[in-house]
């Protein structure tokens, strides 16, 4: 595996470990990304993808890039923004887990709520996976960063929110019901995936 990785000013350091013969990526101890190959068994992630091919996707979270080749693997090459917010993360997401041999990703270094709040274009499929060492990015279920999510979804789009189980998951669901249209429940292990779509 690669040398040491510098990492920015974030108070977890990622670290990629092989556990049972397949690479992890974890944040402060908390799994964040798995290396999907021919050992990959369905998980969480798999839970989180649209039900049908989108035209493009924005992955808000990227991590390791589970998601965009699970994407790619089910449906082939298609338009990938993965957005990210630690250059370290981006750095053994391309080296370690293989997406910098995946010419349609295009690995987006920013906080992404500026990214949301700066972009211009629609999409398809929208992924909102933002834990960093199992917590929550603050502002997720926040008027500003829900219309954000809402004005770049397609008319056809989904947005799927991944939700740790957790005693404020009713309120969160209620909070995303007010910006956007819920339109499926995913449990999955100790995970609510919540597959939404414009009002």
């Amino acid at each position: 595996m690669g040398g040491q990785v510098v990492v920015s000013k974030l108070v977890t350091r990622p670290a990629v470990a092989l556990e049972g013969g397949r690479k992890v990526l974890r944040v402060g101890g908390v799994i964040q990304s798995v290396q999907v190959d021919e050992r990959y068994v369905p998980d969480i992630w798999d839970a989180m993808l649209p039900r049908r091919r989108p035209a493009n996707v924005l992955i808000l979270g990227l991590g390791g890039g589970t998601i965009a080749t699970l994407l790619t693997r089910r449906w082939g090459p298609l338009p990938i923004v993965g957005v990210e917010r630690d250059p370290a993360v981006v750095w053994l997401a391309r080296h370690e887990f293989g997406l910098g041999t995946l010419a349609h990703v295009e690995m987006v270094a920013e906080d992404a709520f500026r990214y949301l709040r700066r972009c211009e274009h629609r999409f398809d499929y929208i992924c909102v996976d933002l834990y960093t060492a199992g917590k929550l990015a603050h502002g997720v279920f926040g008027a500003p960063f829900l219309r954000d999510v809402a004005r770049l979804l397609s008319s056809e789009g989904t947005a799927a929110f991944n939700l740790w189980r957790s005693p404020y998951v009713g309120d969160q669901v209620r909070r995303l019901r007010r910006a956007l249209a819920v339109r499926e429940i995913v449990e999955a292990d100790d995970n609510l995936v919540v597959h939404c779509a414009r009002l």
